[in-house]
């Protein structure tokens, strides 16, 4: 359903660019063709209708091509995030039982490894063949004749992305070709977008929150998407994004509290006069970075509020930005939302409770996780984990959450998950992971509260940990302990340990 509207927008607007990324430009005609010989491609090569590919790219056109390419010939994209480790991508790979894996050349070596112990055979292609790959994404591209693809029916699973959470291991969640159509509607028809605005990219395109603000809005609207490159560490890219910002005369840009306090201290300026909105996602939006940000670029943050299950559910486009600056808006499209108590039943306006969500965009659950689902999913609505209050207008205020995730420069990090890697090191008795209050408003470290069985030091832990964990998730802070306080009926009492 998604390449329909690629084939509308070539077939209109054949040059319109539909891509910017470093000094290359792509127009709509050109990125279909791309799609159309690497889908052949990766036909040949075996990999059809319900096979799963899993992305380990960063933001590019080859993540844009491959990921169009994987769902128009009827497989499923699994997108990864290429800093994950073995074990973390093992447990991906495994868990969507992926036939193919297309990532770049860092991350080929270790995902043929991992391939070499899989049940089955598992096609490894690289973007290039810097490391002797013998199987690259532009060999399959180039080999292979344009064909027009045929349409997918709108009930077929065609992406799988994980899920953070408080149950340990990252969950899967398929959701389908009309699902994603309605995400990408939601932010085209809230934001007005148009084949007239440029959405700026400097969020991960492999998470919800990237892929659905970025790749799907573009695509479906026809606008056309700048994509930075390398925008890790933002610190040492934000003079690179404002230049873009202002040389591409972007209109859109999405981000997390992170990206726009780095780029409200930057020591050059830059003229962002073109955008029509910026909004924040992630984490709350801290009160000095809307306003350093409003004063230096005289553009006001706006937020925004959605999860991988869900999709975006709410966005402020209200029309005074300032008084409502702290509320995440208004549901989009055909979104419901209502406040929950502990038994699930609705509550006044104005009263905190959990909120839960029902979106046409929603995922209908977790794979293979009955008791999960029947927990998190009632009544046809998603217990988002997140509190919140409603106001008479429908504005959602969040104002804390009963999940533990912990925000970690924009990536949401599950403690349970670090805390298995944690009490896996042999020195470990015991081990609990939370979050701990960054310097900077918003923004969490990473904290084991370790109790040792023997003498060893938090570098050899961190190492531990960073052989298995992606480089966000390692405990930023190590604090031995002789004992985790607890209470008389044995919980653990988290607030002494942040």
């Amino acid at each position: 359903m998604l390449m329909r509207h690629l084939y509308e927008h070539a077939e209109a607007r054949p040059d319109h660019t539909a891509l910017v990324y470093r000094d290359e430009r792509i127009g709509f005609a050109e990125l279909v063709e791309r799609i159309e010989r690497l889908a052949a491609g990766l036909v040949e090569r075996g990999i059809g209708e319900g096979d799963a590919v899993a992305l380990l790219l960063d933001n590019n056109p080859a993540l844009v091509t491959s990921f169009h390419a994987v769902t128009a010939l009827g497989g499923i994209v699994v997108p990864l995030n290429p800093s994950f480790k073995q074990d973390e991508l093992e447990f991906s790979f495994r868990t969507c039982g992926v036939r193919a894996v297309i990532s770049d050349e860092r991350t080929a070596g270790v995902c043929e490894r991992i391939a070499a112990g899989l049940e089955g055979p598992v096609e490894v292609i690289a973007t290039s063949s810097a490391h002797g790959q013998a199987l690259t994404l532009d060999m399959l591209i180039e080999s292979h004749a344009a064909a027009r693809l045929e349409p997918r029916s709108p009930d077929d699973v065609f992406l799988t992305q994980f899920s953070s959470g408080s149950t340990g291991r990252p969950k899967p969640v398929p959701r389908t070709h009309e699902q994603c159509v309605f995400e990408a509607e939601h932010y085209t028809t809230t934001l007005d977008i148009t084949p007239d605005d440029r959405i700026f990219c400097a969020i991960p395109m492999i998470h919800s929150y990237g892929m659905g603000a970025c790749l799907l809005a573009a695509g479906r609207a026809g606008a056309t998407l700048v994509i930075l490159e390398d925008p890790n560490p933002f610190l040492l890219r934000r003079h690179r994004a404002l230049e873009l910002i202002e040389r591409e005369r972007a209109t859109i840009f999405p981000g997390v509290p992170f990206n726009f306090r780095l780029m409200a201290e930057a020591p050059a300026g830059a003229d962002l006069s073109a955008l029509r909105y910026c909004f924040s996602a992630g984490t709350a939006l801290p009160l000095p970075v809307f306003e350093a940000f409003g004063e230096r670029f005289g553009v006001l943050v706006r937020q925004l509020y959605g999860s991988t299950e869900t999709a975006v559910m709410t966005i402020n486009v209200d029309p005074d930005p300032v008084s409502t600056l702290e509320s995440v808006g208004s549901p989009v499209g055909t979104v419901e939302l209502r406040i929950v108590d502990a038994d699930g039943d609705p509550l006044p306006v104005g009263e905190e409770g959990e909120v839960a969500v029902r979106s046409p965009s929603m995922t209908r659950g977790y794979a293979d996780m009955d008791a999960l689902n029947r927990e998190a999913f009632r009544d046809g609505y998603f217990l988002t984990g997140d509190l919140g209050r409603l106001d008479d207008e429908g504005r959602l205020f969040l104002t804390g959450r009963k999940k533990l995730l912990i925000e970690v420069g924009g990536y949401k990090v599950d403690p349970i998950e670090v805390q298995d890697v944690v009490v896996a090191h042999p020195k470990v008795e015991e081990a609990i992971v939370v979050g701990a209050e960054g310097r900077v408003q918003g923004e969490d470290l990473v904290k084991a509260v370790v109790v040792p069985s023997e003498d060893f030091d938090d570098r050899e832990l961190m190492e531990f940990c960073r052989e298995r964990l992606a480089n966000f998730k390692v405990p930023q802070i190590v604090e031995f302990r002789e004992e985790i306080p607890k209470s008389p009926l044995g919980k653990v009492l988290r607030k002494y340990l942040v």
